[in-house]
């Protein structure tokens, strides 16, 4: 799965060193001083196991990084990239179905809604990631050079040979006692120099060394000619935060949404530092997660107050105050007066087996709803853990968990997929037959 320096690799699939080429099945192959970088950023990643990129582990003689449960783009030396796609499409291996599946799914994070709706005028099921972001950056950029580059009046001094503006007394008595040719001034200059222009020069720059689509870099440099005379940003973040975007300044916030991702970027700790290159990397449990709760927004909001990451309650109390706060992922709230119970829903991205979905629960997790349950619902009343819909699980579990703390009217726990469709509004869960939970 490689194209020229562009690689394409599944979530918690396996890189090795050409040397070992052919010897572990269906893994990457990467040339050698790649697979050595990304080994040295692996060695240096000082996170704990659980939010690690890549694991370094081996298989009898061979060498492997598995990547973990990330999704989106690595940048590597030489404007070569890895593209890791979610797991549910490693089963048959549909690399396009799984490209557009997580490009859907990015659009409902609140860091990442700016992402173009329309497949079309991107064909992102087809272009590699990095092409695509870079491709609506500059659809973004050339929106604004359309309507012009926003100009504004900026305080300058200088030392000109000729008057402009305000004589600075005190500055030419001092520099030019003896060039009585030069002038001392302070004027207005009807400028583009705005934290905002040049911010989108310094985002332009950096993809310029990225891009190896020549289509992509006619498009770049018929952009930067807009932006030759506007210096590029220093510190990112000082000028981001001077970025003040009026009525005036609207058409701007996209591509300004775009250039923090390329000129900040978003990956684990290991990857960070490298100002030269673009990573885009994004826990895929926090994407699935925001997907599914967008889809309950769109779905059941007419019945339903849906709220992600409450916490309103607390586990236990310590002398009169509440401690270790219970955040479910999705509390739904019944509107109106008709006495419908609250549900709580919990949302994991793991692939279970349809055989296995009520056995693969830890303890600690069934014991984790409890405690959701008997806070959020009085302990009675219907739960749903979610699991991404895929060939070995495509059937909700037949019965639910039944927690024993009594009897009548017992709290209950349903195992059940969730159909990532090709539109959010073609998704949805997949309930046993005769319920309708939600």
């Amino acid at each position: 799965m490689t194209s020229c320096q562009n690689f394409t690799v599944f979530e918690y699939g396996l890189l090795i060193d050409e040397k070992d080429g052919g010897r572990i099945n269906n893994a990457v192959v990467l040339p050698s001083r790649l697979f050595e970088w990304l080994e040295e950023r692996c060695l240096k990643d000082d996170a704990d196991n659980t939010h690690r990129l890549l694991t370094l582990r081996s298989r009898g003689s061979v060498k492997t990084l598995q990547v973990k449960n990330y999704a989106g783009v690595i940048s590597l030396p030489g404007n070569a990239f890895i593209e890791v796609l979610p797991k549910t499409g490693r089963r048959d291996e549909n690399i396009d179905n799984a490209r557009q599946q997580l490009l859907m799914m990015l659009r409902t994070l609140k860091s990442f809604r700016h992402i173009a709706t329309s497949a079309s005028r991107v064909r992102t099921s087809k272009m590699p990631l990095m092409d695509v972001f870079i491709q609506q950056f500059i659809d973004s950029v050339q929106q604004i050079v359309r309507q012009g580059l926003k100009r504004d009046y900026i305080r300058q001094q200088d030392n000109l040979p000729w008057m402009k503006g305000k004589l600075r007394v005190s500055a030419q008595l001092s520099k030019n006692c003896v060039r009585r040719d030069r002038f001392q001034v302070e004027f207005d200059d009807y400028s583009a120099e705005r934290p905002e222009n040049r911010i989108l020069r310094a985002a332009i720059d950096k993809i310029r060394r990225q891009i190896s689509n020549p289509q992509l870099l006619l498009q770049v440099n018929s952009l930067q000619v807009h932006f030759d005379d506007i210096a590029p940003v220093g510190d990112f973040r000082i000028a981001f935060d001077q970025v003040c975007l009026d009525r005036h300044m609207r058409h701007y916030e996209l591509a300004l949404a775009w250039a923090r991702l390329i000129l900040m970027g978003q990956s684990p700790h290991c990857m960070q530092g490298d100002a030269n290159a673009i990573s885009l990397l994004f826990p895929m449990e926090a994407v699935f997660e925001s997907f599914v709760t967008a889809w309950m927004r769109h779905r059941c909001n007419d019945n339903w107050h849906v709220k992600a990451q409450v916490d309103s309650h607390t586990l236990v109390r310590l002398n009169g105050k509440g401690v270790f706060k219970l955040r479910p992922d999705i509390h739904l709230r019944p509107r109106g007066e008709n006495g419908d119970q609250a549900m709580i829903c919990d949302v994991k991205w793991k692939m279970v087996e349809s055989g296995k979905a009520t056995l693969e629960q830890s303890q600690a997790d069934l014991y984790q709803l409890l405690a959701y349950g008997l806070n959020y619902q009085d302990g009675i009343g219907d739960m749903l853990l979610i699991y991404p819909s895929h060939e070995g699980f495509n059937q909700p579990s037949a019965h639910p968990y039944e927690f024993s703390h009594q009897k009548e009217n017992p709290l209950r726990l349903w195992v059940v997929p969730f159909i990532i469709g090709d539109t959010l509004q073609n998704s949805g869960l997949h309930f046993p037959d005769g319920k309708n939970l939600i």
